[in-house]
């Protein structure tokens, strides 16, 4: 050996250093010091070093040689596989991110990332974190894919929410924007100006407008975008991911929010859909949505019912099988009835099924049974595209509700003004047709709401158009794009002429003095208060007067409230609610409070009860939600005694249990059919039988419906995958630490830099070890800063720009600490090693085997003794790049094969909280471990060749149907090319005739488009694939 050789010490392989040429110590015991990759320098005895050879780690050769590296050589070549980013059997987001865990809230991560059409609707009840599935996923392809382009649609009140719960939970720092200003950032994008960026908008300022060709139209930004975004839509894709809140507003193709969706579907590599709306496999409003998720496997109603059709068979069995066992003859009969469909005719997954069936074992145990379920669900990819969790699904969601009926006899001063107004609005109403009807009974909401604030409003002289628009809003929900005009103006009409009927029988000052609803309000939150001091109050009214209204009353009271509606900074509102010390009681309208969690509140008042119960549910969702402490949750609902809400109330929402449970499938079709109701009272003069004979007709028909479409959500699982098995895998993950950490990234990075860049250190803070000071060589520094200018990345950190800049790393986004940069598996950092790693080809310079002991007491079923372990890593390329960490473990004494799962867990967990087992070489049979070793790696490839054969099987399967659905597509948009060519050249209008050789441009370059594809397709017919040694050793557990 001579200086500047690589060597290592015999004892411990992995201490690798360079030699130099100081030498101390007597003749006899001559040491050198070594310059170890770590950054150690040490004068070591010359006979305990040997050199470092190409040729010599052979984990074979090194375990039967007794020669073991560390416990960090083992946690860092498994940390560099998984910041690869690319294993199939690691969740990025798990972890990561500033949200509490519920494994739920992860099946659509998983699902996204199985759906072959790289987009998913999430359609989760009210208040189970649909924001926080679509962030894990945007969070997911941050890790695998290095996104950085998101753009989220949302409704208008919703903004502010998404910016804050991107940046607090995600550490995402979104702008929000209009048409123009994001006209503006993509055109910039294009330029090369930059490459990542994160744009929230609203679904009304983006949608484009009504006969945009026209020229006074085509000048707006909205109609610009959409120009821009059509001329784009065969390019590459504009965005990485888009997220469409409240995506059931885009259900109706006629509306321009569904052209939106139009527009958007191409200009983006991933789609996520969000809606509470149910899934019933009969509505059209489902397939709308799953057309515009995927136009070319929904391409018209009547495929998509042969496909349900089709697949019935395969549910069925998957079904059976999640019940109980099933034999092996009704599981081929069930097989063989598939096949006689188009869509399965040549599927190999169920062939091989036929041919290899499962065994009476696997059939009879609950774990066979679970995987055989799951295989049943890849055989039908379309069962990735739909996700849905009801609340009584899941556990952590068991919070009882316990409504309330606070019952307000009227006064004779209110007896006598709510007839003469409901007389005025029969009057008035009489002979509208129903749907005018509608937005007319909004006076009569507003005075059941609060008559003394009703009165005050109409004794006025102007109707506020801004409070019309908010009532309007309350009324229709939104999606309708047609509920203004007319309709509003008949609105503003009656509230006129209801301030004649004011001026004659209203006295706002003596309905003041003597508002019983009000004196109840009052009096139940002091008795609340004594009981529960210091407890927040949510209260929710409709109507704007109502709040204001409300807000003096209570300030008089001794009551501090605030209140939060339209057009207000409802995010300081709520924040300063939230502090122990601030209101007692929030005031809230129903726009303002959308998409607000308040669930540190356990109070919810319904001060007025809209005519719908999604409306109900939405409001009762803010505090019913996840984080959620209290067992039981009130809800007070306040209703004046003897009137027409408080017949619905009882007779209608109560026996349809309303305020108990969310009823889910049922509640966006009771809106229309109790606001029908309610109108049809309130222009009929009947008689209390009369009206008590009509509720119990609609409770009775909306008791059948309710029937009906839980039936429907029943057959919505013929697109669902089954739960089960995707939460295991979650809660597995969670438990055997498939998941990246902070140690591990410190690991990563630390050695990187050591090894190969001289003079490169991170030294711990005197004070807390937890932080580093950075020390850079100069070469680092230089590669580092090219890597950052390369990639537009100079702006996410100051390590260049800081002297000694402290950094920690911690693998979670969302956190802050000043004067600290935080190295999460995002940072521009990690992404410098692992590029650079991933151009060298090699594994980081981890020693190959390990000898490592940890204590029993970190495990809940792992007996002590020695265990032997093998990694290898498997690679497939082909419709989909799977990559996965697979783990055989034995033990030592007995041969025992562990299963996967928990030799996965062992293995992991010695690498996390294991130490280095330095005895292993002078008290094991190392021949005896070797064969054990190699008889793991043949249990891995064993199950390598099985797992191939499955994937190859399902490449073929996916690969057909994607042709065969592209060939679809370029069969539907040709003829939509083709048809707009013989238009124009039909029309004689010079003008039009211009656009031809456009039009004639886009079909050659769409053929030319899905032949790439095809072509790339066709290539992936034959999967490559490959499997290759990460690690092995000894595990000891004492």
């Amino acid at each position: 050996m001579k200086p500047g050789d690589r060597v290592r010490l015999r004892a411990s392989p992995s201490r690798v250093g360079t030699l130099t040429d100081e030498y101390d110590g007597p003749p006899n015991r001559r040491r050198v010091l070594v310059c170890f990759t770590n950054g150690d320098e040490e004068f070591v005895l010359i006979g305990s070093l040997e050199k470092v050879t190409g040729d010599s780690l052979r984990p074979y050769a090194l375990i039967e040689s007794g020669r073991y590296g560390t416990v960090n050589d083992l946690r860092g070549a498994i940390t560099y596989y998984r910041l690869s980013g690319r294993l199939a059997n690691l969740i990025y987001s798990l972890n990561t991110t500033n949200t509490q865990f519920f494994a739920y809230q992860f099946k659509p991560v998983l699902q996204f990332l199985d759906s072959p059409c790289r987009g998913i609707l999430i359609a989760d009840e009210v208040g189970l974190g649909k924001t926080i599935e679509a962030g894990l996923i945007w969070t997911e392809l941050r890790a695998r894919l290095d996104a950085r382009r998101l753009l989220v649609v949302c409704p208008a009140m919703l903004r502010e929410k998404w910016r804050d719960e991107l940046n607090n939970r995600f550490g995402i720092k979104a702008d929000i924007c209009d048409a123009g200003e994001m006209l503006h950032i993509v055109q910039r994008m294009y330029r090369g100006e930059f490459e990542e960026f994160a744009l929230i908008t609203s679904i009304q300022g983006l949608r484009p407008p009504k006969g945009r060709q026209d020229e006074k139209t085509s000048t707006r930004s909205t109609a610009k975008l959409a120009a821009f975004l059509e001329e784009k839509a065969f390019d590459d894709p504009v965005f990485d991911m888009v997220i469409i809140d409240e995506a059931h507003y885009l259900r109706n193709p006629g509306t321009q929010t569904h052209k939106l969706g139009r527009l958007l579907r191409p200009i983006c590599d991933n789609l996520v859909m969000l809606s509470a709306t149910p899934i019933q496999m009969r509505s059209s409003d489902l397939f709308s949505l799953l057309n515009l998720l995927d136009e070319d496997a929904f391409p018209y109603p009547y495929s998509f019912e042969q496909t349900l059709k089709a697949n019935r068979p395969i549910i069925q069995l998957r079904d059976s099988l999640l019940r109980g066992a099933v034999s092996r003859e009704d599981f081929l009969e069930a097989l063989q009835s598939a096949l006689i469909w188009r869509i399965f005719e040549d599927s190999q997954q169920i062939n091989h099924l036929i041919k290899y069936p499962p065994t009476n074992e696997e059939l009879n145990s609950h774990q066979g049974r679970s995987l055989l379920a799951e295989k049943l669900d890849r055989i039908n990819p379309l069962a990735k595209v739909i996700t849905r969790t009801r609340k009584r699904d899941v556990q952590e969601m068991r919070v009882v509700r316990c409504p309330v009926l606070v019952r307000a006899e009227m006064t004779p001063v209110e007896a006598d003004f709510y007839a003469a107004v409901t007389a005025g609005i029969r009057e008035f109403c009489e002979g509208m047709d129903i749907h005018a009807g509608f937005m007319l009974t909004i006076p009569q909401t507003q005075m059941a709401s609060c008559m003394a604030a009703a009165c005050r409003a109409w004794g006025g002289e102007t109707v506020h158009d801004d409070e019309l628009e908010e009532t309007i809003y309350e009324a229709y929900g939104g999606d309708d794009e047609n509920a203004k005009g007319g309709n509003a103006d008949n609105l503003g009409t009656l509230t006129r002429a209801l301030i004649d009927i004011t001026s004659e029988i209203g006295n706002y000052r003596e309905l003041r003095r003597v508002d019983s609803k009000y004196n109840e309000l009052v009096k139940s939150l002091k008795n609340y208060w004594m009981e529960n001091p210091g407890k927040k109050v949510v209260l929710f009214s409709f109507y704007r007067g109502t709040l204001r209204y409300l807000h003096e009353r209570l300030e008089e009271d001794g009551i501090i409230a605030i209140v939060v509606m339209g057009g207000m900074d409802k995010h300081a509102a709520i924040n300063s609610f939230a502090d122990p010390s601030g209101p007692n009681i929030l005031l809230s309208s129903e726009v303002a409070a959308e998409g607000v969690d308040l669930q540190f509140s356990s109070l919810l008042i319904n001060y007025d009860l809209p005519w719908n119960p999604m409306r109900i549910e939405q409001r009762i969702g803010r505090i019913d939600r996840i984080g959620q402490e209290a067992e039981r949750i009130l809800i007070w609902n306040f209703l004046y005694a003897d009137t027409i809400d408080e017949r619905i109330y009882n007779r209608l929402l109560v026996r349809l249990n309303i305020f108990e449970q969310a009823l889910g499938t049922i509640e966006a079709m009771l809106g229309d059919q109790i606001r029908e109701l309610g109108y049809y009272l309130l222009v009929h003069k009947l008689t209390a039988a009369e009206e008590a004979a009509r509720i119990d007709q609609t409770a009775l028909a909306l008791e059948t419906m309710n029937r009906t479409q839980e039936t429907l959500e029943k057959e919505a699982t013929q697109l669902i995958a089954h739960g089960e098995y995707i939460q295991n895998q979650v809660k597995a993950a969670q438990e055997i630490g498939r998941y990246v950490t902070g140690e591990d990234l410190s690991r990563y990075v630390r050695d990187f830099f050591v090894q190969e860049y001289e003079g490169s250190r991170f030294v711990q803070k005197e004070g807390d070890e937890e932080y580093y000071i950075a020390e850079l060589s100069v070469e680092a520094k230089v590669r580092f800063g090219e890597f950052l200018d390369t990639h537009h990345l100079s702006g996410k950190t100051r390590i260049l720009r800081d002297i000694n800049p402290i950094i920690l790393f911690e693998n979670q986004v969302g956190i802050r600490k000043h004067r600290v940069e935080i190295i999460s598996q995002y940072h521009p950092l990690i992404r410098f090693v692992s590029e650079k790693l991933r151009a060298k080809g090699k594994i980081g310079g981890y020693f190959p085997v390990s000898a490592i002991e940890v204590n029993r007491l970190t495990f809940s079923n792992v007996e002590a003794g020695i265990y032997v372990y093998a990694i290898a890593r498997w690679s497939i390329s082909g419709a989909r790049d799977i990559e996965r960490l697979e783990y055989s473990v034995k033990r030592m004494d007995t041969g025992d094969r562990l299963d996967n799962v928990l030799a996965e867990r062992l293995v992991n967990t010695a690498a996390m909280k294991g130490r280095d087992w330095f005895g292993a070489q002078g008290v094991l049979e190392h021949r005896k471990i070797a064969r054990i070793y190699d008889a793991c790696l043949e249990d891995l490839e064993s199950r390598f060749r099985d797992f191939e054969g499955d994937i190859q099987r399902e490449n073929n399967d996916r690969i057909n149907m994607m042709i065969n659905t592209l060939e679809r597509h370029r069969r539907s948009q040709s003829k939509k090319i083709e048809d707009r060519i013989f238009i124009h050249e039909q029309s004689g209008d010079e003008r039009k005739m211009k656009l031809i050789p456009a039009e004639k441009g886009k079909l050659k370059k769409l053929n030319n488009k899905i032949d790439e594809k095809i072509a790339v397709l066709s290539n992936k017919q034959v999967i490559q694939s490959g499997e290759g040694n990460v690690s092995g050793g000894v595990i000891r557990v004492y």
